[in-house]
Formats: C-alpha cells, sequence, structure tokens
C-alpha cells in the first residue's frame, strides 16, 4: 500500500517539477523526461505482485503500471504549457507503465536496469514519433538525440538507486511467492 501512495504521489509532482524545474535546465542536447522516468521507475513496485504457487504474474500489476502511466500521461498533458495534442503523452506512458511492470522483479538488477533503459528508448522515441506525426513536431525536434540520452540514462539510474534500497528481510525464511519446489518441497 505504500508504494502505491508514493507512486501516486510522485507522479502528480512530476509534471510540476518538469514544468517549473527541469525545462529551465540547459542540458546540452535538450532535457531529460522527468515523468517518464518516474512512471518507469515506478511502476515494477506496483507489478511485483507474483502467484503464491507458481511464483507467475498475476496481471494485476501490470493494469495498475498502465493506470499510473495514463494518470501521469494525463496530468503531463494538461500541465501548461499545453501546446500538443492531448492524450499522446498519456497513451506513450500507459504502454511504458504496463511495459516497465512486465520486467521481472526478481532478475538481477544489471538485467532491470537494461530493462528499464530499453523501455525508456523505446517510450523516448514513440513520444517523439507521436509529436511529429499529431502536432506537426519537426522531426529533429521530436526526435532530440540529446534528450533521448538524458532521458534513457535517467531511467536507469534511478532504477539502479532503487534497486540498491535496502528490501525488508525474511530473516531465513524463503518468501512464499517462490515455487514450492525452491522452498525445500517436493516438485508438484
Amino acid at each position: 500500500m505504500r508504494a502505491v501512495i508514493l507512486s501516486v504521489l510522485l507522479v502528480l509532482a512530476a509534471p510540476v517539477l518538469q514544468v517549473t524545474v527541469v525545462n529551465g535546465w540547459s542540458l546540452p542536447g535538450g532535457v531529460p523526461d522527468i515523468v517518464l522516468i518516474c512512471v518507469i521507475a515506478l511502476a515494477p513496485a506496483l507489478g511485483s505482485r507474483t502467484g503464491s504457487r507458481t511464483g507467475s504474474r498475476t496481471g494485476a500489476g501490470a493494469g495498475a503500471g498502465a493506470l499510473m502511466g495514463f494518470a501521469a500521461g494525463l496530468a503531463a498533458d494538461v500541465a501548461p504549457p499545453a501546446d500538443h495534442t492531448i492524450g499522446r503523452l498519456a497513451l506513450v506512458l500507459c504502454l511504458a507503465g504496463w511495459v516497465s511492470t512486465r520486467i521481472p522483479a526478481d532478475d538481477g538488477a544489471g538485467r532491470r536496469v537494461a530493462g528499464t533503459a530499453v523501455v525508456a528508448l523505446g517510450a523516448s522515441l514513440a513520444g517523439g514519433v507521436l509529436a511529429a506525426l499529431l502536432d506537426g513536431t519537426p522531426w529533429a525536434a521530436a526526435l532530440a538525440p540529446g534528450a533521448i540520452a538524458w532521458t534513457t540514462g535517467g531511467a536507469a539510474l534511478v532504477t539502479a538507486g532503487l534497486a540498491l534500497l535496502p528490501r525488508r528481510r525474511s530473516f531465513g525464511r524463503v518468501p512464499a511467492s517462490r515455487p514450492l519446489y525452491a522452498r525445500g518441497g517436493r516438485r508438484a
């Protein structure tokens, strides 16, 4: 429950932070998309629920990640200056949130960071293509390599930082989310 509340607060604060602080930075090549970074980094926390016997994903987390991405995209779409087609960012962030929740939480930190970087790159490219097609933004501005690199690198760094945070340990017990045979039982 804490992860959901924290995710909602960060997702609602991200468009405000993007407009008021980040867009004022003068980084070479453009600025990172903080809203996309928040969605991609926080969505796996919502999708980490697994089935109790088989360890397979239940799909409830993927829907929560997509909903979080949609809410963040809609908030970013209506945040001033809203000079683009409403729903464009909501579509891209909804898909990014859904795909991010599909990255297995029990993979190593390196695989999660690589998966996050791929999702960030794909979402940045999709957002740029939609901006060029729907809003008439010049292709060079919509697909600015610097902004895509900052967003992809930022998402990878935030995910790596979140992977280093300490987790609650079960103090010698194997979590129940693992399959039965991993807990020392017989294979069913």
